[in-house]
């Protein structure tokens, strides 16, 4: 069904709360979306809501039918889950750097690997991410002024370290990335954590901001119960998703899945700041997206 995708990657500019709702048995009571394995996620149904708003309307039927309308359409264009790709963490030296583990980086292989699916033609292949050059017993680091007294100190949790300053282009990172995101992380530098002990959950949960808020009267005195707290994935994380296409039709006009793609890509590349999630009336969700062309 459908023929034609690109990779899609989501900057977050400001902090990101993108909820499941009021966890009953969650230790913060508005959580962020989780994928199931822990890590923050930005679930298809909540991006492509927040795409699909922003949208010109020429762009936009490519989304499917609104609620309600008649004839109903369904979508040309699927938005998978965005996956986290790198998150900002807490380092000695330079405040902090990019990171990211070996179980993101071969969640990530998969998206390529449904892209190259997708893309019959060799030229528009793309090379998956080589990870054995990376240890599975110790933390692999870009950068040398991240290492102090031989190790890395990241969210508070000191790691074995290797140094390899080229990993972006032993791994395949350099040609997959949006410019513009690999010349940032190439600025602040990247640790990848190894396969071990869960280490790679322990310290991303330590990068997510736990925010308390609370409810005010008219006489700016709180008021009974309304004291909460709510998650935040940071600012500068970067997801990744794929945008999958197939062939439609307007008004007897046939458009063929690559077409509907270079569209969606064309608008998204044009308008590139969009809100997603909630708390937007307080400064929080805004992303820039970048969707890869060929």
């Amino acid at each position: 069904m459908y023929s034609d995708a690109r990779l899609l990657y989501i900057r977050a500019y400001t902090p990101l709360h993108v909820g499941v709702g009021r966890g009953e048995e969650a230790y913060v009571d508005l959580p962020i979306q989780r994928d199931e394995y822990g890590y923050p996620v930005i679930w298809s149904s909540s991006l492509k809501g927040a795409i699909k708003a922003n949208l010109d309307s020429n762009v936009k039927r490519h989304l499917g039918s609104e609620p309600g309308e008649l004839p109903s359409k369904p979508s040309a264009a699927v938005f998978l889950d965005a996956r986290l790709l790198l998150i900002p963490v807490r380092v000695i030296n330079k405040v902090w750097a990019y990171a990211t583990s070996i179980n993101l980086l071969n969640i990530f292989n998969k998206y390529v690997e449904v892209v190259n699916n997708m893309n019959k033609q060799e030229q528009n292949k793309l090379n998956q991410l080589n990870l054995s050059a990376i240890s599975s017993e110790k933390a692999v680091v870009s950068k040398k002024d991240l290492v102090y007294n031989g190790k890395v100190m990241v969210n508070e949790i000191e790691l074995e370290v290797d140094i390899s300053e080229n990993i972006l282009e032993t791994t395949g990172l350099a040609n997959l990335l949006d410019q513009e995101i690999k010349k940032h992380v190439e600025e602040r530098g990247l640790i990848i954590f190894p396969n071990k002990e869960n280490i790679d959950i322990r310290i991303i949960n330590r990068s997510i901001i736990i925010q308390y808020r609370v409810r005010l009267g008219k006489e700016k005195v709180a008021e009974a119960g309304a004291l909460w707290n709510e998650e935040y994935v940071p600012m500068e994380s970067v997801f990744a998703s794929v945008i999958l296409c197939r062939n439609t039709k307007y008004d007897n006009a046939e458009k063929e899945a690559q077409q509907v793609c270079n569209e969606i890509v064309s608008e998204l590349n044009k308008r590139r700041f969009i809100y997603v999630g909630g708390k937007e009336s307080i400064g929080k969700g805004l992303i820039k997206l970048y969707a890869f062309k060929k």
